[in-house]
């Protein structure tokens, strides 16, 4: 058997259920020998998100991996967080209910008691430092705000390097699931809610990097809502986004775990020779040809959408601890 993939997941795991599903699909093939999860970091400062991920970590037996976040608690009135908390907000109106992880991770608290997050640089530093050179896949699947401060970092007790050189010396990749289009392209979210981090992260990143932007016409969760246990926290997840307003949903962050913990299989095509290039001030990416060998590539898939779809929901949907 191949050595797991070390990987760390960095998720906003709050205004859409496919955070939630792509932490799944981490769990099970842990279970199965395939990845290693070193850690969670949440990358937007919402108190429940960390919580969330310890609801679905103690489902699937792993309430022991290191959860980490942007701790900002005044982060409702820093202007910075202020398109982030106006879409937050509307999608809580549009549905007329509270979020997934407002629910799963007030009920781990109930549960559980008070309990915070380490700062997630912190946890990013303590994680990198203890790992192997070039051991380290990084999946983002929400905002490169923690990227973005790991990578400002400078030495500590933990490390003397800084955040750079720990990216450079430790990360073998970073994948970010963003809709950054080849050629070029115009993402709306995961860079786009926090712009001068995806353009510090984008354009100074020192290792490898693969932006997966499919995923939109990738409908998964209705055999989930249909055949997993009520209490599955990934079917809850669903339900609750969901309202019953759609019996589905597109899977941007689930694809991008994928390629993170497998590479490209038999699923994807690596399209290389470019390097990609953001700017805060437009909101758009720009591929450009890469003489310098930045290691930089876009992704496509080589198999249809129902195959990819089946493949997604098939992994959602097995137990906790089943390795076959």
């Amino acid at each position: 058997m191949s050595q797991a993939t070390k990987i760390i997941l960095d998720t906003d795991i709050d205004t859409d259920c496919d955070d939630a599903g792509a932490l799944a699909i981490f769990h099970v093939l842990a279970d199965r020998g395939e990845v290693d999860i070193l850690a969670v970091i949440c990358d937007v400062p919402v108190e429940s998100c960390p919580a969330c991920v310890r609801a679905i970590n103690e489902w699937y037996g792993r309430d022991n991996i290191p959860v980490g976040a942007i701790l900002e608690p005044s982060w409702r009135d820093n202007p910075r967080y202020a398109a982030y908390r106006d879409l937050r907000d509307r999608v809580i109106r549009e549905r007329n209910m509270p979020l997934y992880n407002d629910v799963l991770g007030g009920e781990w608290l109930s549960r559980h008691g008070p309990w915070q997050a380490e700062d997630a640089v912190r946890l990013y530093r303590r994680m990198l430092a203890a790992q192997g050179d070039a051991s380290v896949v990084i999946c983002v699947v929400g905002l490169l705000e923690a990227l973005a401060r790991l990578l400002q970092s400078t030495s500590d007790d933990l490390s003397p390097l800084t955040g750079l050189e720990l990216v450079r010396r430790k990360v073998r990749q970073l994948v970010t699931m963003a809709g950054g289009g080849f050629p070029q392209g115009k993402d709306s979210f995961n860079w786009g809610m926090d712009r001068r981090s995806s353009e510090h992260v984008l354009n100074h990143w020192p290792a490898p990097l693969a932006v997966s932007s499919w995923g939109s016409t990738v409908r998964t969760g209705r055999r989930l809502m249909s055949q997993a246990p009520p209490a599955n926290p990934i079917r809850r997840s669903f339900e609750i986004f969901l309202a019953g307003k759609t019996p589905d949903r597109q899977s941007w962050d689930q694809l991008a775990a994928l390629y993170a913990a497998h590479g490209p299989a038999d699923c994807f095509q690596e399209g290389r020779g470019h390097a990609i290039s953001y700017s805060a001030q437009t909101c758009e990416n720009y591929w450009s040809p890469d003489p310098a060998g930045k290691g930089h590539v876009y992704l496509f898939p080589t198999v249809g959408d129902d195959v990819l779809a089946r493949r997604v929901e098939d992994l959602m949907l097995v137990p906790p601890g089943q390795r076959t």
